[in-house]
């Protein structure tokens, strides 16, 4: 099943028509960030199916809470190189819940045949090879419905300062697999911040926005996100993530949650 089957995505009057099922529903009563994510990418290969995701940065200006949802794909830039989209999501009422920005690259316009020497390290994993095996799977919050925990299984595992999340993407790979490493950045970006809040203390801190730049093909539905609270300050948090497949490095991310008071 590929992403668009999975959300059963459907062209009609110049408009997408998605089924956001509530198996990928999160915490805060909506769609989980990443899906939607995952989701932006999958309607900008309509756009451009020859070409690969290069980069992405999405918003979520309110929770996306309906089952239905309408989304409208705008080409802002397309050269030689790349193609920049501008993807906007509305709920079923018609009220806008989420805009995202997907850069395609021209694979024919890329040097492909220069590789970094240090390609298989990153800032924060590669992954060590007895993750899987030290990884408990995430709790379900009491009182909380988390769908998205049944749907994607993730599990974590303390790496360092950094917590691991392992996820597996409910959906086939296609192409570059991008939109499967954007749901592993997006539920990596919880746990180090749960991690760092004074124990036996629990906040809300969703995070509004998520920036991704994909450095390489996901093509397993097995995926890592390595991430790390950077700083908490005047009720923000900076988390930095990275996604690997095995000990390949194929996303960065940075992104922002809001430690949010309970009044």
């Amino acid at each position: 099943m590929t992403p668009l089957e999975y959300f059963d995505a459907s062209s009609k009057n110049q408009a997408w028509h998605l089924h956001m099922p509530a198996e990928i529903h999160g915490a805060f009563g909506g769609v989980t960030g990443g899906a939607l994510a995952a989701a932006a990418i999958a309607l900008g290969r309509t756009v451009e199916p020859n070409r690969i995701a290069a980069g992405l940065d999405i918003h979520f200006l309110r929770g996306l809470s309906t089952t239905q949802a309408t989304a409208q794909v705008t080409t802002l830039s397309s050269g030689r190189s790349i193609t920049i989209l501008r993807v906007e999501f509305s709920d079923d009422s018609g009220t806008p819940t989420t805009e995202a920005r997907v850069v395609f690259a021209a694979p024919e316009s890329l040097r492909t045949d220069i590789q970094a020497a240090n390609r298989d390290s990153g800032l924060l994993g590669p992954p060590p090879s007895d993750l899987s095996e030290n990884s408990k799977p995430w709790r379900k919050p009491e009182g909380v419905e988390v769908p998205i925990i049944d749907t994607a299984r993730p599990r974590a595992s303390r790496v360092g300062a950094s917590i691991a999340t392992l996820v597996t993407v409910p959906w086939e790979t296609t192409t570059d697999g991008s939109e499967g490493a954007c749901l592993a950045a997006d539920l990596s970006v919880g746990p180090p911040v749960d991690a760092v809040l004074p124990r036996g203390t629990w906040v809300p801190h969703p995070n509004p926005d998520l920036s991704l730049r994909f450095s390489g093909p996901a093509t397993r539905q097995d995926l890592v996100a390595i991430a790390i609270c950077r700083e908490i300050s005047g009720g923000l948090a900076t988390v930095e993530t990275e996604v690997w497949q095995e000990q390949s490095l194929v996303a960065k991310g940075l992104s922002t949650s809001l430690l949010l008071s309970r009044s």
